[in-house]
Order: structure tokens, then sequence, then C-alpha cells
């Protein structure tokens, strides 16, 4: 008979050591932290919210809890990925930032730490986890969206002060957050007489340098979510080069697909306004909590809501321990983007026209209205639902390319309607 496996000294102390950052974590949340049940969640950025998520991301940093698995010398804790999974599941509960650091520590923070040099590593990522800066993406164009290869915002090279870089013009939109960040990772076009997937180089660049006006726009809700930035003659040393010229395009995809996994990923039991229970608050309200339709609508959100819920934390958790998820990414983000569409629509059967009328004043949005006005943008944030299906059907499920009219072309030879 074979001995029943031992517990060696490392093991003890592994376990040991990871009891003890729970106990450090419970303990800080506890004090620090409010549990989502006993605040409203919001997803709307304002100057006021941005500054005091920054500051409590700034605590949960100095506590040890913020960039878990980031080698120390990049400004990250030096653990490993137990302690990661550990804080993830522990912060389930409490409102801790989650938009504020989506792009910063989702997108922008993963693809300096894998394409940046150590000098940008240095200069950028200590104060990127702490929160002291805050990072936006800006890929998408005015005629380059689900299509960001087709982007015309261009990058010549250039001499300031004696000190070689590019000089980059053009205009980007629908960048998230961009009045309250202090820089961003952009991609602009370096060589036009290549293919368009070719020909792409990956920076970061100064928002808040004069050459960059940022304009915020407007959406249904009222807010201002999103914005355009237009960039004339921008000076960008090389050394904000993330990556190699002309291959940027390799390094938007690797970001883009942190992206989806960030989306993908971040979901966590919603106390929002388009949860399950707040939907069957409303039906009570409404006085449909025993019809059998609006039942059987419910059922349904309470089970998307479980199983995408489920889906985010078993890809979380892959990503968390090592697993390379790759294109599969892609598919979290469907599921929660198809799941918001049906859940939207379940919405509109049960509180029908409590959705669009409603006592005081008119720009007041009620929480549900907001939700239901401001759900559609999940089918396009991160790449619109056709662009992940067409995803997973060829970087998962390994079938045929769509035909492109463009593949092999020069970009600048490539017709355009403007």
């Amino acid at each position: 008979m074979s001995e029943a496996p031992t517990l060696t000294d490392t093991d003890a102390a592994a376990s040991t050591s990871l009891r003890e950052f729970e106990a450090r974590a419970r303990a800080f949340l506890e004090e620090h932290v409010p549990r989502r049940d006993t605040v409203v969640v919001t997803d709307t950025m304002s100057a006021e919210v941005v500054a005091n998520e920054q500051e409590l991301q700034k605590k949960i940093y100095d506590a040890g809890f913020a960039a878990i698995t980031q080698p120390k010398e990049h400004g990250g804790q030096g653990l490993g990925e137990a302690e990661s999974m550990a804080w993830g599941a522990l912060t389930a509960g409490y409102a801790v930032p989650r938009m504020l650091i989506a792009i910063s520590h989702g997108m922008c923070g993963p693809i300096i730490n894998l394409l940046g040099t150590p000098e940008q590593k240095a200069k950028y990522l200590p104060d990127l986890w702490r929160a002291n800066t805050l990072f936006a993406q800006i890929f998408s164009e005015p005629g380059a969206g689900s299509d960001v290869a087709a982007l015309r915002t261009k990058a010549v090279r250039a001499e300031r002060d004696g000190k070689a870089g590019w000089s980059l013009t053009g205009q980007k939109v629908w960048t998230s957050n961009a009045q309250y960040c202090d820089y961003g990772v952009i991609v602009a076009r370096t060589n036009p007489d290549v293919p368009k997937h070719q020909g792409i180089t990956m920076f970061i660049i100064n928002l808040r340098d004069p050459a960059v006006t940022i304009r915020p726009l407007r959406v249904a809700t009222g807010e201002y979510p999103f914005n355009e930035i237009f960039i004339d003659s921008l000076f960008i040393p090389d050394s904000d080069r993330i990556g190699e010229v002309d291959k940027g395009w390799d390094a938007a995809v690797a970001m883009l697909r942190f992206e989806r996994i960030s989306i993908g990923t971040s979901s966590t039991k919603s106390t929002g306004p388009l949860s399950f229970e707040k939907l069957a608050d409303v039906a009570r309200e409404a006085g449909l909590a025993q019809d059998p339709a609006a039942r059987a609508a419910l059922v349904e959100a309470h089970v998307l809501e479980q199983g995408t819920d489920l889906l985010a934390l078993r890809m979380r958790e892959e990503v968390e321990a090592g697993i390379d998820l790759g294109p599969r990414g892609s598919i979290a983000k469907l599921a929660g983007a198809s799941a918001n569409f049906r859940v939207n629509e379940i919405i509109s059967d049960i509180a029908g026209l409590s959705l669009v009328a409603w006592d005081g004043p008119g720009a007041a949005y009620p929480p549900l209205t907001k939700a239901f006005t401001g759900a559609p943008s999940s089918w396009t944030a991160g790449g619109t639902i056709e662009i992940q299906l067409g995803i997973v059907g060829e970087r998962v499920l390994g079938l045929e390319k769509d035909p492109s009219v463009d593949r092999g072309v020069p970009f600048r030879d490539i017709r355009r309607s403007a």
C-alpha cells in the first residue's frame, strides 16, 4: 500500500502565508471598503467619483493588495496566483474600484508589462498600479471602429531638441473616460505602403500635452463616458514606442484580447438595476409577481445571470492560474453581451411605461431607466457581437476566414468613401 502524500515544509509555509494574507485582506476590506449591498454601485465616472476611487485604490495598493502578481521591480507585490485568486474571491462582495482601473489595470498595464521596455515599466507601471496616473485605450476612429486596422491617424519620424521620435496627427473617438486620464496607449499608421494590418505602431502618449484636445461625448443617458480626441503634431519620443515599428497590429490584437478578457471576466454577483433581484422587485411593484409569463422571464434572467457569472468566474480563475485564454476570451464577452440583450428585452416587458415616464426632474433618470438606456453599449464595447462571433469562429473553432477585398493591398491604395 502506498503512503499518503505528506505536506512538505514548503507547502505548509505557503498555506500559512496564504491564510495570513486572507486574514489581512478581510480586515482591510472591513475597515476601508463598503460592502456592495450597502451602496449604489455605479459605472458612471465623474471628477468626484474618480478622486474618491483613486484615493481608495491608493490605500489598496499601499496595503499590498494591488498588482499582486506583478514583479516588485515594476511596482507589484511579487506574490503568487493563490493570493491573487484569494483577493478576487474576497472582494466580490465589496465596492472596490472597478470601472476606474478597468482600462489601466485590465488593458494598458498588461500590454506595457508584456511588450514594454524595462525603462517603460519602471517609468509607468508603479504609478499605474497605484492609480496615481490613469491610462486610456485609444484605438477607434470615425472611419475605423470595429475594423481597427483601417485607422488613418499617422505618425512620422521627427526630432525635437536632439531627441529622436515621432510626430502624431489624427482623430480618435469613443475613448472611454479619457477626460480623466493622464496617458493613453494609441495605435497609429507609420507605413502606408504595406497592407493595412502592417505598417501600424503602438505608442504611449501624454494626454495632458497641449497638442491633444479631448472633447467629451454626451450619450443617451445624459452622461459623458466617451470622448473624441484630436491630435495635432504631437511629439512622441521613441522611448515611448511600445514594441517594434510597423508591428503594432500584433500589439493591438494582444491588447484587444486583454480588453475582452477584462470585460468578460469582470462579472461579480450583480447588485445593480439589471440584476435578477432588482428585476424581481420591479415585477412585484408592477403587480406581476404571480404572472406566469413574468415569472418565466425572471427565471430566464436568473439563469442568464448565473451562467454568465459562472463562466466569468471560470475564466478569471484560469487567468489568475496563469492559463492563457487567447481568443477564448471573446466567448465570455460574447456571452455577457448576449445575456444583456435578452435581459433588456425582459426589462421592457416587465417594467413597461415606467421605463420612459416617471415623477421628478426630467434629467434625473431613475436607475432602471438609465441601465436600460445604457445597456446596448455592451453590444459594441470591446468589439461588436459580430466581431466576437468572427473571432470565435475563426480562431477558436478553426472555420475559414470571410473573404476580404483589401487583403494584401497597400493601405494607400485602398479605396475609401471619404
